[in-house]
């Protein structure tokens, strides 16, 4: 009783929203702009839950870390606020009632459709959790557990904080972890130069990166932006071969790999001017690695290399491109929209700027959740709307390399999913030297599997 008097008197401190907080709210309300983006986790767990632990785990989560008590606000200014709250919110844990599923794909399917309506949460004007966690008892001893937590609160290195803290959280052993470091928008890099004033950006926009895949209006055209997926394993050779053609061109696994999307890009869209962004993490401080919160940046890659040149061509230009992009890697990406979108005037698209995304990850952060005392497995949640054109996502890790295509139904179909992934093998292939000249080439399937949906 007393902790429900204290949280209805507690107060809310205001701030201004860091720049790149900001990005990401004003990206919402951007014309025909998915309202909310919300990072989304579904843990099957196995064993006796303990419920009351595991609430007061989150909870004590939610208090150790600022961002996760923040939700934002835009003044008449049209400046963004964050609105930090003394406690967690009253929507932060949820207990649905039980299902009575056991078999994995059913309750697969009840999840997905159950998170739509956690996300439909997420625009709701009175929110407060920026964390909200959902508890669904299938039969005995087995459980879902969703947490859906909003993007602007967390990134990849922050969800593995997240993780490690609530495993030690849930085990009663709470007094022994460090005291955590705020998020300090203040601490963020939050002025820019004019695109003009930086060294390569005017050059980067002129003309406009072309629309070389087509582009659906997401306002006009319901379903438009429905999800296509196409998954491949490559394998843990895969992995081997890449390190091993890094060392002889004398770069990183990522430029090739940005190399090998490009090309492939190139290929299946017959331009020779592509462009991708990729997130890039933002840190320069060292307490900010060790911070919970979002400290990426979207960061624009452009290849006009011709086709002419051929993959070397391509390779060449992206060792430089990276480069580049990492010594602009804080430099707003919403600012290279917005002059996107004021020459593109009213031609209605998702996004002005660009179609691709490339995600990459050199382990997959979901595998590292655990519990103490029970069996947690990660659940692979359907995505409710693809975010742009095209997002490929490519994990590395020791034991695997997996690929993934994400689509929208109005740009891409699984055919066209499937021939882009054949230039993107072939590119690899070529990359890795794992056909050499005159040679046999290996089965589709030896480097890439199928599963396209």
């Amino acid at each position: 009783m007393a902790d429900d008097v204290a949280r209805a008197a507690s107060r809310a401190h205001v701030y201004p929203a860091s720049s790149t907080q900001s990005r990401l709210i004003m990206m919402r309300y951007a014309r025909g702009a998915v309202p909310a983006q919300v990072v989304g986790v579904h843990l099957l767990v196995r064993g006796p839950l303990d419920l009351d632990r595991l609430r007061e785990a989150l909870v004590a989560l939610v208090r150790r870390h600022t961002i996760l008590r923040t939700n934002y606000a835009l003044a008449e200014s049209g400046e963004v606020l964050a609105i930090l709250h003394q406690y967690e919110g009253p929507d932060l844990f949820e207990l649905c009632g039980e299902t009575g599923l056991s078999d994995v794909r059913d309750i697969g399917d009840h999840v997905n459709t159950l998170l739509g309506r956690i996300v439909d949460r997420f625009t709701s004007p009175d929110r407060h959790s920026i964390l909200q966690a959902v508890v669904i008892p299938h039969v005995a001893d087995l459980h879902s557990l969703v947490l859906a937590i909003d993007h602007i609160a967390v990134d990849e290195r922050s969800k593995a904080v997240l993780q490690s803290e609530l495993a030690v959280l849930y085990a009663g052993e709470g007094d022994t972890l460090a005291e955590p470091h705020p998020y300090d928008a203040a601490g963020v890099r939050n002025t820019f130069p004019e695109i003009d004033e930086v060294a390569g950006l005017r050059d980067l926009l002129t003309p406009l990166p072309p629309r070389f895949l087509p582009s659906p209006d997401p306002r006009g055209e319901p379903g438009s932006f429905r999800p296509v997926m196409a998954t491949r394993t490559l394998g843990a050779a895969v992995r081997e071969r890449m390190e091993a053609s890094s060392r002889r061109h004398r770069c990183t696994r990522f430029v090739l790999h940005v190399a090998a999307v490009m090309w492939a890009l190139k290929q299946f869209s017959e331009s020779d001017d592509i462009s991708l962004v990729i997130p890039m993490d933002t840190r320069r401080r060292p307490q900010d690695f060790d911070t919970v919160g979002f400290f990426q940046n979207l960061v624009l890659l452009r290849s006009r290399s011709p086709r002419a040149a051929g993959l070397g061509g391509t390779l060449e230009e992206c060792r430089s491109l990276v480069r580049d992009a990492f010594g602009r890697r804080d430099y707003p990406i919403a600012t290279l929209m917005a002059a996107a979108r004021a020459e593109r005037g009213s031609v209605p698209c998702r996004n002005p700027l660009y179609q691709v995304a490339l995600l990459y990850a050199t382990e997959n952060v979901d595998l590292g959740w655990t519990l103490d005392g029970v069996e947690v497995t990660p659940v692979e949640l359907d995505f409710p709307e693809a975010p742009v054109e095209l997002s490929v996502y490519l994990t590395e890790s020791p034991s695997d390399t997996e690929a993934m295509l994400v689509g929208a139904a109005g740009a891409l179909d699984a055919g066209d999913l499937d021939r882009l992934l054949g230039s993107w093998r072939e590119a690899m292939r070529e990359l890795t030297g794992a056909h050499p000249a005159g040679a046999a080439s290996e089965p589709a399937d030896q480097l890439f599997g199928s599963s396209t949906r």
